[in-house]
């Protein structure tokens, strides 16, 4: 009877130990897109970051975890890390076969879409949230997200209706910006107002003529210009003299990450951008 009490109890214990490993058992996560990165973090999974992209530099936390170029991969650098998990994006065509060797070896890889608007960018968190299993928090975030984003369409709605927008992702003298199909079509659009690309379908090269014909009231660019200093490239163009934007000097420069990154920080962004066409009278 003894004996059957010990090896009751030794079972008990071991059963215990393993439960409670399997409870501790953590992700080794690497990230290799900005805006995945962010919702990991806000979803609470900083600890299990293992790695994330040479281009993350957001939450601070990011500067101590290594790093790895998402367009230039190395097997056997990233084997190294041993990653358990990879978030990947769907904009990382070059690097499918290394990724599906990756996943041959059996690393768990998510392929996460390329959001162009505030619903796809939802569905994102709810893939990433389930992937790390925080299917709650991450109900939260969209919830906290699209509270932020009411209050800014709320305020400045009503404002921006019907002010014409144009947003240059490269400046000249090969400008590119983005049409229908974009999340910056999508929150010019939400603000009220309008983006004078909405013809084009997706991020396209657009010329001068193009750009004088549709006289946009204000012109912006994700740059690291400064406002000035883009101003006075924008004014140095053939034609462009004439625009309303140009005429009252309504040319400005906005934080890149906040409004291209479909992440945690968009409505940081969408009023950034909200305040920016603001500012233009």
């Amino acid at each position: 009877m003894k004996r059957i009490l010990t090896l009751l109890m030794t079972l008990f214990l071991l059963t215990g130990c393993t439960s409670q490993t399997n409870e501790t058992t953590e992700e080794r996560i690497i990230s290799l897109m900005p805006s995945n990165t962010e919702i990991l973090y806000a979803l609470g999974m900083g600890d299990e970051m293992v790695g994330v992209s040479t281009v993350d530099d957001y939450p601070k936390a990011v500067e101590h975890v290594e790093k790895f170029d998402a367009m230039q991969l190395n097997y056997e650098t990233l084997l190294k890390a041993k990653p358990t998990l990879i978030f990947a994006h769907e904009s990382m065509t070059s690097q499918e076969k290394l990724l599906k060797r990756l996943s041959d070896k059996g690393i768990k890889v998510v392929t996460v879409k390329d959001a162009q608007n505030f619903e796809e960018m939802y569905a994102s968190i709810d893939q990433i949230g389930k992937a790390v299993h925080k299917e709650k928090e991450a109900n939260q975030l969209e919830a906290k997200i699209k509270e932020d984003i009411k209050q800014v369409i709320d305020k400045y709605h009503k404002k921006l209706s019907g002010k014409k927008v144009l947003v240059e992702v490269s400046p000249a003298p090969e400008i590119y910006t983005g049409g229908k199909g974009t999340m910056f079509d999508d929150m010019i659009h939400q603000l009220g107002s309008v983006n004078v690309f909405h013809d084009i379908n997706g991020w396209q090269p657009v010329n001068s003529e193009a750009i004088i014909k549709r006289n946009p009231d204000v012109i912006i660019a994700t740059s690291d210009l400064s406002d000035e200093a883009y101003k006075a490239s924008v004014e140095k163009r053939g034609g462009f003299s004439n625009l309303n934007a140009v005429k009252h000097g309504a040319v400005y420069t906005i934080d890149t990450d906040a409004i291209s990154r479909p992440g945690p920080r968009i409505a940081q962004g969408l009023k950034e951008l909200a305040e920016t066409i603001d500012d233009a009278q």
